[in-house]
């Protein structure tokens, strides 16, 4: 090939293979099957976050790791041998290299989802000795050239670029295999990977071969500076790319080395800005209006922002960088950059490759452009759209908009593949091209419906929901977390700001999986079945927690942690939703007569249980507790029970004295019961579905209380007021729904409360007259944590536990009590008089209960 002045067009320094089938024809075309083949895949999974494990990872490694360096290793060979004038070496010995990298690169795709260290370390070896092969042979081809073009200085890009894969692939197959176990040196060694693979292997070779292509897709001149500027870019665009990455590295011994990360990237970055000035140069001479152009400008364009916000994340920290990267990864830099570099380039280099002359050129070239302005701004419309925060509703419209503009580009290559099997000239000319024109469309449109309903979460597989609702937390009490195949229950915890946040975390999965903080508190790496209960400190402010794992955090695996006046605590308001009414607590007077007869409903809803917290509940007449039945010793009541829930249900009355297997058995869904039973002591007594297994019915909500007046109560000097008060517990379920049996034996529940909700009574205070005796029902539903009932500011004069006075007024010992302790199913009263108006808050003095909602206030009014 002759040497290029610079009046030539540059398009012309691309050689352009003939007609007749060689092995280097045979080598591209199966060079853009494979490409292409690894596009799809990238598409199809990285829609499928229900259906596949890591299905962000799996994208964009299938995209970089698979698709954009296969590219590499074939086109960077071929452009050598052009700049360098050089004989092409053995297509054997560069075949080998090119299966021996595949061959690794399915090994870590397959080894890092399913945690096989052994297959992650076999492939990462394999794709960097493959790399290290491929620098060898250019080094060798450089060196035995004599007829160098002006640009041989873009093989010194390259070479840079294997040296900087060979170590960050070194570093990746570090992580993939668990060896940085460290949360200081996880993050700092994922940074340094992620610039060493993206900015440096896939950057240098943009940056090397934007020179001669960009000018050929344009069909331009080449500017006159673009030697010189190639030569002006190299040092600083790889200096800064390593001394970004050695501080990274050394970040954990030194914090502050963030900063010059920061300076290496933005020498970096000036370096491409001076790289990209003859390009300014050759767009002002031709616009760029073909797909080609237009897909290396866009992409170009990303990279620049990308790099901007790369320098401003790193001179804040490796803690916000890690979180710039994780965002901006797929999007930008993925997506934006690689994706569109890409298509653009192959869009030209296929025809230019497997065209066969000037009208097989045209006719790949058109159809690979096919519907490219559309194609064009879906998908970086897109992009757009993942790349800003915005509402979480939007993402899946976003990711439809990247699949159907860039997820189309492999069936045009298949159509290209097809056409380029072809003589250019056909019997039937023109109608036998429109032909092929339409299969070309057929294709697409087929990849498009279908990537775009698979995007779009059809049939309703899209992004993965919430885990769970939101937890409430104690200071210092451990929170149950659980992680699963990809999800963290539960997905929110709602805290005071100040609150010691302490985890018990277990991983219930098949997979390893860690939960940190971003600056690295957390877990270690936990095993299967393993748990760790970790100290996250105190918290002031909303954070996230998510699995450090490689993809497992764009899979899904994070944990909110809300601070909000909504949680439970001294000195906090909750705020329930606007229609909920609180339960009310004030004990109606017992009906007139000796026979009661009451209608107890099975109900199965969904109810708000705390604030911003809702939960499948099963309930009696609707609510939790159940209605508050009131009598006196001697009565009769008569219970109808009617199951409208889907399951059997039951009844079981403390307060009766019956034949458990007559009236106490479970009832069908739409069935009914009558129980019938006689009050024959005084006391606060429990109700309860007694169906198997027991404590999941009542830790649904299947309970409440039967009061029964002891005697004396309607003598003189009685209490002017009752209250009445149900503890129970919630256990929460994924989703909202019924939470595993093992939650509910670990007697560890998200919420204790007071007839039903979490905290109501702080919104909704209890009102009595100050001065006046006051009786106070508790009850202990149950199924698992007792009670230790208490006012504060105040003390109780009377007490009875369980059929029996344990404090009277006016008795010898002349004293008083300060707190009820109850068991579960056990109940009493106290009796007080609040000594003047004020504010008297009402808890369970077991605090950590109390800070998971079992508080209220009561306020005692001035006597009128």
């Amino acid at each position: 090939m002759a040497e290029h002045g610079p009046g030539t067009t540059a398009h012309r320094s691309l050689p352009v293979v003939e007609p007749a089938a060689s092995p280097r024809k045979r080598r591209h075309a199966v060079t853009a099957g494979i490409v292409s083949a690894y596009l799809v895949a990238a598409a199809v999974l990285g829609s499928m976050p229900g259906f596949v494990a890591m299905p962000s990872w799996l994208a964009l490694h299938l995209l970089a790791l698979g698709a954009a360096t296969t590219a590499v290793f074939v086109y960077t060979r071929h452009f050598a041998q052009a700049l360098l004038h050089a004989r092409p070496g053995p297509e054997r010995a560069a075949s080998a290299r090119l299966v021996a990298l595949n061959l690794g690169v399915a090994a870590v795709l397959a080894g890092v989802p399913a945690r096989l260290p052994w297959l992650v370390a076999a492939g990462a070896s394999a794709v960097v000795l493959a790399v290290l092969g491929h620098v060898a042979a250019l080094v060798r081809m450089a060196s035995a050239a004599v007829l160098a073009g002006r640009l041989r200085i873009a093989v010194r890009y390259y070479i840079a670029a294997g040296a900087a894969l060979a170590v960050g692939g070194t570093l990746g197959g570090l992580l993939g295999t668990g060896a940085i176990a460290s949360a200081a040196w996880e993050p700092a060694v994922r940074l340094a990977h992620a610039h060493l693979n993206l900015l440096g292997w896939l950057g240098l070779v943009v940056l090397g071969t934007q020179f001669m292509l960009w000018p050929a897709v344009l069909r331009t001149r080449m500017a006159e500076d673009a030697p010189r500027a190639a030569r002006a870019a190299l040092v600083p665009v790889t200096a800064g790319l390593a001394v970004a990455a050695a501080a990274l590295l050394a970040g954990p011994w030194w914090p502050p080395l963030h900063w010059l990360a920061a300076a290496g990237m933005a020498l970096y970055t000036a370096g491409v800005v001076r790289a990209l000035l003859p390009a300014v140069t050759e767009m002002r001479a031709k616009s760029p209006r073909q797909a080609a152009p237009m897909a290396l400008l866009l992409g170009h364009g990303w990279l620049l922002v990308a790099l901007v916000a790369d320098i401003a994340a790193l001179a804040a920290g490796t803690g916000p960088a890690d979180r710039l990267l994780a965002h901006l990864l797929v999007p930008v830099l993925a997506l934006g950059v690689v994706a569109q570099i890409l298509t653009g380039a192959l869009t030209f280099l296929i025809p230019v490759t497997l065209g066969g002359g000037p009208v097989g050129n045209r006719r790949l070239a058109s159809a690979l452009s096919w519907a490219w302005p559309a194609r064009a701004g879906l998908g970086n419309l897109g992009v757009l759209l993942l790349a800003v925060p915005s509402d979480a509703a939007l993402r899946v419209p976003a990711w439809a908009l990247v699949v159907l503009g860039f997820g189309s580009f492999p069936a045009l290559v298949v159509v290209a593949l097809v056409l380029s099997r072809r003589p250019a000239r056909e019997p039937g000319g023109r109608w036998h091209l429109a032909g092929y024109e339409a299969l070309a469309v057929g294709c697409v449109a087929v990849v498009v419906v279908a990537l775009g309903l698979v995007a779009a979460g059809w049939p309703g597989r899209g992004e993965r929901p919430a885990s769970g609702p939101a937890a409430t937390a104690a200071s210092g009490v451990p929170v149950a977390v659980t992680l699963d195949e990809f999800s963290v229950t539960p997905s929110v915890i709602v805290v005071r700001p100040g609150t010691d946040l302490v985890l018990a975390v277990r991983n219930t999965g098949r997979l390893s999986h860690d939960l940190r903080l971003d600056g690295g508190r957390g877990t270690r790496g936990l095993a299967p079945g393993e748990e760790q209960t970790v100290d996250l400190g105190t918290v002031e402010h909303d954070e996230q927690a998510w699995c450090t794992v490689p993809g497992h955090h764009e899979a899904g695996m994070t944990l909110t942690i809300r601070t909000a006046d909504s949680a439970p605590g001294p000195g906090r308001s909750p705020a329930p939703e606007p229609a909920r009414q609180p339960f009310d607590a004030a004990l109606a007077p017992a009906p007139g007569g000796t026979e009661h007869t009451v209608t107890l409903r099975v109900e199965q809803r969904t109810a708000e249980v705390a604030p911003g917290v809702r939960q499948e509940v099963w309930t009696y007449n609707g609510t939790v507790p159940g209605p508050v039945l009131h009598g006196r010793v001697g009565d009769t009541f008569t219970v109808h029970l009617v199951n409208g829930g889907t399951m059997e249900h039951s009844l079981d009355f403390h307060a009766s004295q019956v034949d458990p297997g007559t009236v106490m058995r479970p009832v069908p869904p739409g069935g009914e019961l009558v129980y019938r039973f006689r009050a024959e002591h005084a006391g606060i007594w429990l109700y309860h579905c007694g169906t198997e297994p027991m404590i999941e019915h009542m830790a649904m909500g299947m309970y409440g209380a039967v009061v029964i007046d002891p005697p004396t109560s309607d003598g003189a000097g009685g209490p002017v007021a009752s209250e009445v008060f149900v503890q129970s517990e919630f256990y929460l379920g994924d989703g909202g729904g019924v939470p595993q049996r093992s939650r509910l034996l670990s007697s560890n529940p998200d919420l204790v409360v007071f007839n039903g909700y979490a905290g109501q009574y702080r919104t909704a205070p209890i009102h009595v007259p100050a001065g006046k005796r006051v009786r106070l029902w508790v009850l202990d539903a149950g199924p698992n944590v007792p009670a230790a009932f208490h006012v504060v500011g105040t003390q109780f004069d009377t007490v009875f536990k369980e059929g029996a006075y344990l404090v009277t007024p006016g008795a010898p010992a002349a004293g008083a009590a300060q707190e009820l302790d109850l068991q579960p199913g056990e109940g009493g009263f106290v009796e007080l008089t609040f000594p003047q108006p004020g504010t008297y808050p009402f808890l369970t003095h077991r605090l950590a209960d109390a800070e998971r909602g079992a508080m209220g206030t009561i306020i005692a009014d001035p006597a009128p």
